[in-house]
Parts: structure tokens; C-alpha cells; sequence
């Protein structure tokens, strides 16, 4: 017989690397449960498909360098009617920004980004700047253009209103948000450079702003001078960030009234 003697040191060596790889990814999944990324790194079923705004943070896409923010807007503690929205529990949570739009008899409606609920619609928490909670349900969802309304119990704080009106290019706006753990509140300021739609067959009512966002600061408002929500903050990138405008706001929130379209679905025209 012919004994073959066989090299084993690589083959050991890659299961080595493979266990130190796989124990380095379970570290950081422990260490970092809010992640909005469910997976797919997209945003949209069947054709409608962008870029998962927070698989690789805070919208930015794989490969790109981290976007330096801007100044941060001087302020005195979060605007009483920005919540922070979480989803699920454990490693598998969600969590985001948000805004109230509407109160009456006791309940009220919360705007947010499509993203940050849509993998937790039974397990919604919304927490205030002065401490109360409540549990949320999906009222109405755009995966297109990825924005939601929920339903949750009536805060003490007033709504925001909503703009009459879309944002002009050269308007100068302002992003607010809750970020990643610990959740620091902050607002962003910038101008508007275009507009953009998640797909060719859709409109172009997502505005871009030339300012900065940070993961978990998704769903968060983006406010017009006069303090009206303008937009829905949904990513952001290389200095800039997207959000949905009042159109689209508007429609979503025809369509909560009209008993909602839950699953994100809605047809678009």
C-alpha cells in the first residue's frame, strides 16, 4: 500500500477563520439590537425596490464612505410631539423616529417610515419626550414611498401641523430624530438640492435635503421653516438625506381614514 499523506493545516485554518467570523457577527448582533434591516436590503415588493434605508446605517448604501453631519440646530431638549418608536424585543428590535400629526377623543395618529415597523405590526411601542408610552397599530402603510401611520392613545402634546404645500428646491429644512442607542434627540438643518421618486413609473415626491441622519433616525420629521411637517425622513447618504413629502403624506393619511392599506400594498398610480 501507498500511504498519502495529506496537508490539513488550511483546511483547518478556514474553519478557524469561519468560527472566529461567525462569533464576531453574533457579538455585534447582541450589541447592536436596534437595526432596522429585516434581511432584504430592500424596501419594496415585486418593482418597486430602492435601497433598505438602514442595512448598512443610517441609509448609507455598501461601500460608501460614512457622511459627515453637519452642525447640529441648537436646542433646548426634544419637541414634545417627536416620539421614539420601537418594535419587537430583544435582538430582533426596531427601533425609530416619529411624529403626531393628529388627536381627537383620546387617539391619534403618528407618521414614521414604512422600515421601522413593518416587520413588528403587534409589538409598536411609541415613548415621548416626557417619559409616557403607549402600544401602536398600523393604520395605513406606503411601501413605495415607505411611510406609515399608526394609532396610539392621545399624548399631552399638540400635534404637528401638516404643510399646505411641498418644499422648494433652496428651502432650508429641518430633520429631527431620536438616533441609535442612547437615543439622543437631535435636529439637522439643511437645504433642499432635488426631488425623487423610488421608481421611474412613480411621481417625484421624495425630497432631498443637504444634511446628515443617523440609524434609528428613521420616520423622523423633517420640518419646513414655519415648523410644519414637510417630509418623512426615510434615509440618508453621503451628507444627504430622503424623505417623502406632503403629497404622499396627504394620501397616506386619505387612506387611513378610509380603512388603511395595512401590509404596505396600496396600489400607486
Amino acid at each position: 500500500m501507498i500511504a498519502i499523506k495529506v496537508d490539513t493545516t488550511p483546511f483547518l485554518r478556514d474553519i478557524r477563520r469561519a468560527a472566529a467570523l461567525v462569533a464576531a457577527w453574533s457579538a455585534l448582533a447582541s450589541a447592536a439590537p436596534c437595526s432596522n434591516c429585516h434581511g432584504d436590503r430592500v424596501v419594496g415588493p415585486g418593482p418597486v425596490r430602492f435601497a433598505c434605508p438602514v442595512c448598512d446605517g443610517a441609509g448609507e448604501l455598501p461601500d460608501q464612505p460614512e457622511p459627515q453631519a453637519p452642525a447640529a440646530a441648537a436646542a433646548p431638549g426634544p419637541r414634545p410631539p417627536v416620539c421614539r418608536i420601537e418594535c419587537g424585543s430583544g435582538p430582533s428590535r426596531d427601533c425609530g423616529s416619529g411624529v403626531l400629526v393628529e388627536a381627537r377623543d383620546g387617539r391619534a395618529v403618528v407618521l414614521t417610515a414604512w422600515h421601522v415597523v413593518r416587520g413588528h405590526h403587534d409589538a409598536i411601542t411609541i415613548r415621548w419626550p416626557d417619559g409616557t408610552s403607549g402600544r401602536a397599530t398600523v393604520l395605513a402603510s406606503d411601501d413605495a414611498f415607505d411611510l406609515a401611520a399608526l394609532a396610539t392613545a392621545a399624548p399631552a402634546a399638540a400635534p404637528v401641523p401638516i404643510a399646505a404645500r411641498p418644499p422648494a428646491v433652496g428651502d432650508r429644512l429641518t430633520l429631527a430624530g431620536y438616533g441609535p442607542t442612547p437615543f439622543v434627540y437631535r435636529e439637522a438643518a439643511g437645504e433642499v438640492t432635488q426631488f425623487v421618486g423610488p421608481t421611474g413609473r412613480h411621481p417625484n415626491h421624495m425630497v432631498e435635503v443637504r444634511a446628515a441622519a443617523r440609524q434609528g433616525d428613521s420616520g423622523g420629521p423633517i420640518f419646513n421653516a414655519d415648523g410644519e411637517v414637510v417630509a418623512v425622513l426615510w434615509g440618508s447618504s453621503k451628507g444627504l438625506t430622503a424623505g417623502s413629502h406632503v403629497a404622499e403624506i396627504r394620501e397616506l393619511l386619505t387612506q387611513a381614514r378610509a380603512g388603511g392599506c395595512r401590509d404596505g400594498r396600496c396600489a400607486k398610480r
